[in-house]
C-alpha cells in the first residue's frame, strides 16, 4: 500500500476523528470563537483602516449576498470573507493560538460566508469551525513554528488558508479526497511576511482575510474536480515545510491529542500582539503598586521576554502607525506603568502621540532570557519579567508567566460575552449584540445560521 502523504494523513484523521473532535467541549470553544470573532470584526469595521478595506472590496465587485458584519454591505462568499477576516485582526483582539496562529479571524468568517451559502446549520458550523482551527493549527504544530516565525513568516497567513479549505469544505460536503485536493491547492497559494513590523505597514490586517478567501477559493475548485498537490507539505522541490523551517515532523499531522485544537485557543483581553501581554502586564501589576511614575524619575526598565518575543515586538513603535504600537513592547510596558488597561482605546491615534507614554518607552529594553525561552519552547508559555530602576536607585520587579486570556489564564464564558458586548453593543446597539450573542451561544444544532447572518446584514 502506498504511504500517505502529509496531507492525506491529516485529512484522514479529520474523517476518523470527527466524533473525537466533535465532543461537548469544542463545541462550546467552537461558540465561543464565532461569538468573539464577530465582534472583534464589528469593532473593526468602523476603524480607518476598515473602511478602506470595505471600500476597496466593494469597487472590486459586488452584487452578492453574504454580509460585511454589522455595516449593510453585501459581497460574494470569497470577498465578504476577505473583508470580514481582515476586519477581526484590524485592532489584534482576535484570539490567538501558542503556535502563533489566529485562527478565528480565519475560520469564523470563511465557515459563515460558505454556511449562508448551503444554508448550513448550527451544527454544521460548529464543525466547520472546529475543523478548521484543527487542521491550521496542526499544520503550523508540524513544523518547527518558532524558527517559521524567526524566518520572517506570519504563521496566521501561511497555515491559514489550510484552515479556510477544510473549514469550507465540510461545508460544501467534499469527500476525503476532494478535501486533500483542497488543502493541497491552498498550499500551493500560501504565503504572507512579516515585513509590515519594518515601517508599521497595514498588511497584517489583511492577511487573515486573504487567507479566508484563498480557502474558499480552494474549496471550491476541488469540489469542482481541481486537483491540488498532495506533497505540498514535504515534496522535495516546492514542498512549503521544506521552505519555512528548519525541520518538520509528519507524524503530528494525525498524532492522536487528547483535546480539539480550537479548545487550546486564546481569547484576547489586551488589543495588541500576545508577545506584549506579559510584558504590559507585569508592568501594569507593578504601577499597582507604586501608582504613576514620571518618566523623569525611571532610570531604566528591562523587560525580559523569549527570542520569538523579540522578533515579533521587541522594537520601538512609531507614532503614526498603530500597528507598530500593537506589536511594540517597549510601548506595552509603557502603558502599564502608567496605568493604562492595554485596550482598544489605548492603541488609539491620540494615544500614541502621548509625548509621557514615548518618554516612559524609550527607558524600555527588550532582552532575551533563557528562562523565558525554555517557558515557551517547554511549556507553550510566552512569560516576562519586567524590572524597573528608579533614580534613587530603588527596584521592583514582576514576572508573569499566564497573563489574563492565555490558556493559562482563560477569559470565562462571562468574559467573552462581555467583550463582545463592549465591541458590538455600541456598533449594532445593544439589543441586537445581546440577540447575536444569545444565538451564538444558545442556537441548537438543527437550527438555520441564517439567522444569524440576516443579522448580520443590518446596519444602526
Amino acid at each position: 500500500m502506498k504511504e500517505r502523504t502529509g496531507i492525506e494523513r491529516l485529512v484522514n484523521y479529520l474523517f476518523t476523528h470527527q466524533e473525537a473532535l466533535r465532543s461537548a467541549k469544542a463545541e462550546q470553544a467552537a461558540r465561543m470563537c464565532i461569538l468573539d470573532e464577530i465582534g472583534c470584526g464589528i469593532y473593526g469595521s468602523r476603524t480607518q483602516e476598515g473602511a478602506g478595506i470595505i471600500k476597496t472590496a466593494a469597487e472590486l465587485g459586488n452584487g452578492g449576498e453574504i454580509p460585511v458584519w454589522g455595516t449593510g454591505v453585501l459581497l460574494t462568499e470569497d470577498m465578504a470573507a476577505m473583508v470580514n477576516g481582515a476586519l477581526c485582526h484590524i485592532r489584534e483582539l482576535d484570539d490567538v493560538h501558542y503556535a502563533i496562529l489566529h485562527t478565528g479571524a480565519v475560520c469564523v468568517p470563511s465557515a459563515l460566508a460558505v454556511a449562508q451559502r448551503c444554508g448550513s446549520s448550527w451544527g454544521q458550523l460548529l464543525w466547520a469551525v472546529t475543523a478548521g482551527v484543527e487542521v491550521s493549527v496542526r499544520i503550523a504544530e508540524g513544523m518547527d513554528f518558532l524558527d517559521h516565525r524567526e524566518r520572517g513568516w506570519h504563521g496566521t497567513a501561511t497555515c491559514g488558508a489550510f484552515g479556510a479549505a477544510a473549514a469550507a469544505g465540510v461545508l460544501l460536503g467534499l469527500d476525503e479526497q476532494q478535501m486533500v485536493n483542497a488543502l493541497g491547492i491552498a498550499g500551493s497559494r500560501t504565503g504572507g511576511s512579516w515585513a509590515f513590523a519594518a515601517d508599521g505597514a497595514m498588511t497584517k490586517r489583511i492577511h487573515p482575510g486573504l487567507a479566508a478567501r484563498d480557502g474558499i477559493v480552494s474549496a471550491c475548485l476541488a469540489k469542482n474536480g481541481i486537483t491540488g498537490p498532495h506533497q505540498v507539505l514535504e515534496a522535495a522541490d516546492g514542498g512549503i515545510y521544506r521552505m519555512m523551517s528548519r525541520q518538520y515532523c509528519l507524524d503530528v499531522l494525525d498524532a492522536v491529542k487528547e483535546r480539539a485544537a480550537i479548545e487550546e485557543v486564546e481569547y484576547k483581553w489586551f488589543a495588541s500582539c500576545k508577545s506584549v501581554h506579559s510584558p504590559y502586564t507585569a508592568a501594569h501589576e507593578i504601577f499597582k503598586r507604586h501608582g504613576f511614575t514620571d518618566a523623569e524619575k525611571i532610570r531604566d526598565v528591562r523587560a525580559e521576554v523569549n527570542q520569538s518575543a523579540i522578533e515579533m515586538a521587541g522594537g520601538t513603535y512609531r507614532r503614526d502607525s498603530v500597528v507598530s504600537a500593537q506589536i511594540s513592547i517597549p510601548y506595552g510596558v509603557a502603558l502599564g506603568l502608567m496605568g493604562f488597561e492595554g485596550k482598544a482605546a489605548d492603541y488609539s491615534e491620540e494615544r500614541l502621540r502621548d509625548e509621557k507614554i514615548l518618554a516612559v518607552a524609550k527607558k524600555v529594553r527588550v532582552e532575551e532570557s533563557e528562562d523565558m525561552n525554555r517557558l515557551r519552547r517547554e511549556e507553550k508559555r510566552s512569560a516576562a519579567k519586567v524590572t524597573v530602576q528608579w533614580k534613587d536607585g530603588s527596584t521592583d520587579t514582576e514576572t508573569v508567566t499566564a497573563p489574563k486570556g492565555s490558556m493559562f489564564n482563560p477569559l470565562s464564558k462571562e468574559d467573552i460575552t462581555g467583550k463582545f458586548m463592549d465591541l458590538a453593543g455600541g456598533i449594532m446597539g445593544e439589543e441586537t449584540a445581546r440577540e447575536i450573542a444569545c444565538i451564538a451561544l444558545k442556537s441548537n444544532a438543527s437550527d438555520s445560521v441564517m439567522e444569524i447572518t440576516e443579522i448580520l446584514k443590518r446596519k444602526k
